[in-house]
């Protein structure tokens, strides 16, 4: 019987001490040890637009990737977290966030009054900006939206763009409910311009290898971030401050390299107001 007051003794096999801690040594290497689960990483929740080309879409096979999705992924991992996405409309994820579905939407949306209700925004880390979109044929100088009067002007239906359109040129404006659409048609010379986002634009006419050309840029860059749910700072301020450095780091040359041939955090051609 062993005493319970006083120290138990190891009882050590007569082996000796350095042949018993090898084989002690190999039976954890073999045994369950090994196999114990490591402690998984705190994991978020993150909203993507599901049909959002280049900055997150659904493949045929079923995944999700993108731009913000790599970027996102990156900066969660850089803060020793894993990225759970969720993919789905934007008018859903809007919901979703405010049931705390999801923790933060992980595209750059535009920071507009309308968006400014619902969200607050981290620093952005990609420069948009609106250009137009010509075919490489037209050397025309289109620099603001005055520039389009009395020509036919394409533009992604139901979107902040269409709206400035129609009410800078009225009825010649064509809506398109794919903007890869509207590209076809200026390829086909059936519209004097399309007006996108840069990044959209350059991702468009470098995959399809289009016969077009970006403009100069009509203003500043447009602001934009990831929406964060309202009133929620710790979460703001910490990824603001992740994407800060994030920027700065190879890993975000290289996924923006790969997405669309240079460093998308700073502009690629200034303004028209400022040339």
């Amino acid at each position: 019987m062993i005493d319970s007051r006083a120290p138990q003794q190891l009882c050590v096999p007569p082996v000796g001490r350095r042949a018993w801690l090898q084989m002690a040594l190999a039976l954890a290497c073999s045994g369950a040890a090994l196999h114990a689960p490591a402690q998984d990483k705190p994991r978020m929740r993150v909203g993507f637009i599901s049909r959002y080309q280049p900055y997150s879409f659904v493949q045929a096979d079923g995944t999700l990737t993108g731009f913000d999705v790599e970027v996102v992924r990156a900066l969660l991992n850089a803060s020793g977290h894993d990225m759970e996405p969720v993919a789905d409309s934007l008018t859903n994820l809007r919901q979703k966030m405010q049931k705390g579905e999801i923790d933060f939407i992980g595209n750059q949306l535009l920071v507009t009054p309308e968006n400014r209700r619902h969200f607050d925004f981290v620093k952005s880390y990609a420069t948009i900006q609106l250009v137009s979109v010509l075919h490489e044929d037209d050397d025309r100088d289109l620099m603001s939206l005055d520039d389009f009067l009395g020509k036919k002007l394409g533009v992604l239906a139901n979107t902040g763009i269409e709206e400035q359109a129609r009410g800078a040129v009225g009825k010649s404006v064509q809506s398109f409910e794919r903007i890869e659409d509207a590209f076809r048609a200026l390829v086909d010379k059936k519209l004097d311009a399309v007006i996108e986002e840069n990044l959209i634009a350059e991702y468009f006419i470098d995959k399809a290898g289009l016969p077009l050309k970006v403009g100069v840029p009509f203003a500043a860059p447009i602001r934009v971030g990831l929406a964060v749910p309202k009133g929620n700072k710790d979460i703001e301020q910490r990824l603001s401050l992740g994407v800060q450095s994030l920027v700065k780091d190879k890993n975000f040359k290289a996924i923006s390299t790969r997405w669309f041939g240079y460093d998308v955090s700073r502009p690629r051609v200034s303004h028209a107001s400022s040339t």
